[in-house]
Formats: structure tokens, C-alpha cells, sequence
């Protein structure tokens, strides 16, 4: 079963017991149930979702069992996690980080640059490390990369410079002393 990062509680929200939870792009809406990890914790706690709606830059989530502030700070660094299954699709041009880790990345030529090995989430536009026969490769998620679901890869149509080696910078180390 895979587990998918929806957001993390930065703080408690009011006084009923409301989680202040960053980084969710509205998946919490649709959900009945997530998992709480805590920092430390050897397995999450599952709770059912009373409430989840946008709050400013923050989603406030209620969840079964968290009744005050102060059980509500006590989750403050807590990731917020679901089941994958239980999440359905992303959307037309988005992806779940869970559907691309581990998949084949090819360019458009059809050229093996190796499979998904981590995302980095830079706050603009998300960033794959690709580790293949040509080393790790960074390269940005959008818009340069598509998804092909039915056979299980992504395929890279970068522009000119993106996927090659610093020739230059090189040489330029081999020259030093």
C-alpha cells in the first residue's frame, strides 16, 4: 500500500481542535479518512475527516479525536498522508508523486535516460532526479516531460542543452592542477 504526502500541520486553528495543514493542492476535500505520521512515530494513526475546506494559504482539517487546541498543536510537524487507491486520479496534467516514482524515462528519440529515482519540490515548477546510464539527470517536471500511463514511462522532449554534459566546465576541470 502506498502512501501519498498531502501536506504537513504547521499550526493549531481556533479553538475546536482545527489542524492548520500546508502544502495540499485540495485532495483533503475529497477524502473520508487520512493518516497522521508522526515524527518518531513507528506507524500513522488513521482518522476520519470531520472537515476539510481552504482556509487563506492553508487548509483547515478536522479530524476524529483531535476535540481542542491544545490536541491540535500537540500534531504541529505531523504529515498528513492518504492511501493511494483513495485518492482516484490527479487530474488532466497533474500527477501523484507515488504514480511516477520508480517509472522508465525515455527522450522522444526513444533514448533510455534511466527511471525516476526522487522529485524535489523547488516551489515553482517540481524537479525529477533520473539516475541511468548517463548519470543522474536533473530535470524539470513541466513542461518538458509527459506522462505515458498505459505503457508505464515518461518521455522527456527537452530543449537543446538540457540533457547534455558541460563539455566546457569539463574540460575546464581537467586543466586544473
Amino acid at each position: 500500500m502506498a502512501w501519498v504526502r498531502l501536506g504537513k500541520v504547521v499550526r493549531a486553528l481556533g479553538l475546536d481542535g482545527r489542524l492548520g495543514v500546508a502544502g495540499s493542492e485540495g485532495a483533503l476535500a475529497r477524502l473520508g479518512r487520512v493518516a497522521l505520521f508522526r515524527p518518531g512515530a513507528e506507524r500513522p494513526e488513521e482518522r476520519k475527516v470531520l472537515e476539510a475546506r481552504r482556509q487563506g494559504r492553508l487548509w483547515a482539517l478536522r479530524v476524529e479525536g483531535v476535540g481542542d487546541r491544545s490536541a491540535a498543536e500537540a500534531l504541529v510537524g505531523t504529515e498528513v498522508r492518504a492511501r493511494r487507491e483513495e485518492l482516484g486520479e490527479a487530474g488532466e496534467g497533474l500527477h501523484f508523486w507515488v504514480d511516477l516514482e520508480g517509472l522508465r524515462v525515455v527522450t522522444e528519440a526513444g533514448e533510455d535516460l534511466g527511471r525516476v529515482e526522487e522529485l524535489y519540490v523547488t516551489g515553482g515548477v517540481d524537479v525529477l532526479l533520473v539516475r541511468g546510464p548517463r548519470g543522474e539527470k536533473l530535470i524539470p517536471l513541466a513542461p518538458y516531460v509527459r506522462l505515458e500511463r498505459e505503457v508505464g514511462r515518461l518521455v522527456v522532449d527537452a530543449p537543446q542543452g538540457l540533457l547534455e554534459e558541460n563539455k566546457e566546465g569539463s574540460e575546464a576541470r581537467k586543466g586544473e592542477p
